[in-house]
């Protein structure tokens, strides 16, 4: 990592997340076969470009597709005068672009302001934009020391699939299980995407980690599996994040018309938060 930090190097990133928010109770009550699939995963895909420290700019888009009933019953309730039912029809429906460069986050999409173009939420750190969905940052120096140190798996692993959806044949698999308050003080990044505070309730939950590398170190994918139990709104998640190495990237500030909105949004650091 070090090395790929030196040299500036840029990754593609193709990420899923599924995670246990609460259904609507009018789409649970049909039958599946009415309402077609599930909602589907959000998917993160995008560049980052690596330097002294890690990340030090990103470019991502997010897109959520909702299922055909939920989607339903939310404009129903926005016809009603339910503005956040109207917000999530809007998210819904649309894209949305996070970018950071030079420290800087800006932001694009109907959930973090009315009107189109991009616009900025200050000062971030080079990261900001790519985590949100997944919280193991393996281009941060400390968090794979962290998660190298206490792996209960450390060997030869299975055959894994790049962000291009490339067959890596020979990999190496470090996995394990911790805890958010063991990651919070070890992850940098971690800190950085909570606001340097993470609730005593949130820290005592366990998940379980993997991290699959090529047989030179350059990760290759990265798997976070957590549940919570009674008591909490989300229920656990899985992120999946997968990584192609041979891209090239120029991350740059966009022009924008205006300061953004923290939004709302089903990303699962507002869950952590």
């Amino acid at each position: 990592m070090k090395r790929l930090q030196s040299k500036g190097a840029a990754v593609k990133v193709y990420q899923r997340t599924d995670a246990g928010w609460p259904e609507d109770p009018r789409v649970e009550a049909l039958p599946t076969r009415e309402c077609g699939r599930r909602a589907d995963a959000p998917v993160v895909t995008g560049l980052a470009k690596l330097g002294r420290g890690g990340v030090v700019a990103a470019d991502m888009k997010r897109q959520v597709t909702t299922s055909e009933c939920a989607l339903r019953f939310l404009e129903e309730d926005a016809a009603n005068g339910d503005q956040g039912a109207a917000d999530q029809v809007k998210i819904a429906s649309a894209a949305h672009r996070t970018r950071t460069v030079g420290g800087r986050l800006y932001v694009s999409g109907p959930a973090y302001g009315s009107g189109t173009g991009w616009r900025t939420l200050g000062k971030a750190p080079g990261g900001a934009a790519l985590y949100g969905d997944q919280i193991i940052d393996p281009f941060d120096i400390g968090t794979l020391k962290f998660l190298v140190r206490t792996a209960t798996i450390n060997r030869a692993g299975p055959a894994h699939y790049d962000a291009d959806g490339r067959r890596v044949n020979k990999t190496w698999a470090y996995r394990g299980t911790t805890t958010f308050a063991a990651l919070f003080r070890a992850s940098k990044p971690f800190r950085d995407m909570l606001g340097g505070r993470l609730d005593p309730r949130v820290g005592k939950i366990s998940f379980m980690w993997g991290v699959h590398t090529d047989h030179t170190g350059v990760p290759v994918t990265v798997i976070t599996v957590w549940r919570t139990g009674d008591g909490y709104r989300l229920r656990g998640a899985t992120a999946a994040t997968r990584y192609s190495w041979d891209v090239k990237a120029s991350i740059s500030a966009p022009a924008v018309t205006g300061p953004g909105r923290d939004p709302y949004s089903d990303d699962l650091v507002d869950a952590y938060r």
